[in-house]
Order: structure tokens, then C-alpha cells, then sequence
């Protein structure tokens, strides 16, 4: 039966020993630079080995690169190493998209509240405007008002001095003999357009009645005339007659 060899240096190879004194169980110890030993089954061919620092490729048990001693499981501890680098960085890389991500929806949260504060301001703003406008064509048609209730009124006295004008005509022209008596009272109405309440007419005209007769059914009768106003002037004229 053939032993197991190393192709390391020949101080690596182990030999079965023919001492009594040394138990001779089976095995083959192959020594590492560090002299420790590692155990192999006989019978079992060593493993090739690639030394991960010089790239010498070694036949053997040992676990130690016979030709410059590095250890062949560096590349397991690289391999933890970098597992435990990549952990460090998935970490660091998941804080750091979770510090964006809160920073992200702060920003946003922050512009949503300034669009509905912005919003809320213009609505309020717009309310106001509509209240101000509302407010303002109120004290306008409240304005308009109280001046055409004070035009109809400045009208009205108008014609109450043209009744009283032709009254006096008429009376005068009783004294006169012109006229029967006697006149009690004079009352004018507007003919067509031209009424005190219509206030877009410039002048009116009026037919007054210089009543001498009241008859038995509350109708009167009397003397016709014919008058004109002119309102923007508050002047007017009449005469006896249609």
C-alpha cells in the first residue's frame, strides 16, 4: 500500500514511524508553517490547493501554502469580510434612502401645507373681494335709490306749483269775469309720457282742470288747461284751453 505524499517540501512529509512508542492508528498528519497539524484518512488523496496570496498550486492536507505560508481558507475570511462589508453597506445605503425618503415627504408635506395655505389665502382674499363688491353695489343702488326717491319728490313739488298756479289763474280770471266761480281747486295729470316717476323724461306735459262743480256722484267739472314742464329746469307754463 502506497502512502499519502505532499507535493510541499520534504521537511512537510510526515512518515509512519516503526517506534513503539508512537501510536500508529491510520492516520497522516500533515504539518502547516504555524505547526499545526491536520488529519487525513490514509487512503484519501490529498486535495489540490491554489494559494490565494502566490497562485502556487499544492497537492496536500495542510492549510497553509507551503511555499509562502499563507492560509488557503483567506479566501472564506475575504469572503466574511466582504459579506460583512456588503452588509455595512446595505445598511448604510437603507439609512440613507430612509433619511431621503423622510426628507422627501417632509418636502412634500411641507409644499402640500404651503399650496393649501396659499389657497386658503385666495379664497379668503376672493371671499373678501365678493363681500367688498357685494357691500359696495348695495351702498350703490342704496345711493341710486335715496336720489330718485329725492328726484321724484323735487318733481312732485313741481307740479303741486302748477296747480297752485293755475288755481290762481283761474281765480284771477274769475275776478275778471272770464271765468264762473267759484274755483276751488285746481288739479293737473300728466298726459302720455312725462310723469313725475319717470325719470328718464326731461319734460312732461299735463291737461289741469280748474274745478267750479262738484256733482252729486263725487265727480268734478270745471275749466281745462294745458301745461308743460320741463323738469331739468323745474320751470313750466300753461294757458287756459286744450
Amino acid at each position: 500500500m502506497n502512502k499519502p505524499q505532499s507535493h510541499g517540501s520534504p521537511e512537510d512529509d510526515l512518515r509512519q514511524s516503526d517506534d513503539p512508542s508512537i501510536p500508529n492508528d491510520g492516520l497522516l498528519q500533515d504539518t502547516d508553517p504555524s505547526g499545526r497539524a491536520e488529519a487525513s484518512t490514509i487512503g484519501t488523496d490529498p486535495p489540490t490547493k491554489v494559494c490565494p496570496k502566490c497562485s502556487v498550486q499544492t497537492t496536500t492536507f495542510g492549510s497553509f501554502c507551503p511555499n509562502c505560508g499563507s492560509g488557503y481558507d483567506a479566501q472564506r475570511r475575504f469572503a466574511k469580510i466582504n459579506k460583512r462589508a456588503v452588509f455595512i453597506v446595505a445598511a448604510v445605503l437603507i439609512m440613507v434612502a430612509s433619511g431621503i425618503g423622510i426628507a422627501l415627504t417632509l418636502q412634500h408635506s411641507n409644499q402640500v401645507n404651503a399650496e393649501q395655505a396659499a389657497a386658503t389665502a385666495s379664497a379668503e382674499a376672493s371671499k373678501k373681494r365678493d363681500a367688498d363688491d357685494a357691500q359696495a353695489s348695495a351702498s350703490a343702488a342704496a345711493a341710486k335709490q335715496a336720489a330718485d326717491a329725492s328726484e321724484r319728490k323735487r318733481r312732485q313739488s313741481i307740479v303741486t306749483a302748477l296747480e297752485d298756479s293755475v288755481l290762481k289763474d283761474a281765480q284771477s280770471r274769475v275776478t275778471e269775469g272770464i271765468l264762473t266761480g267759484p274755483i276751488t281747486l285746481a288739479s293737473c295729470t300728466p298726459l302720455g309720457g312725462g310723469s313725475s316717476d319717470d325719470l328718464t323724461a326731461i319734460t312732461g306735459t299735463f291737461q289741469c282742470i280748474a274745478v267750479n262743480k262738484t256733482n252729486a256722484d263725487g265727480s268734478s267739472s270745471g275749466y281745462r288747461f294745458s301745461a308743460t314742464v320741463n323738469w331739468n329746469a323745474s320751470s313750466y307754463s300753461w294757458h287756459l284751453g286744450s
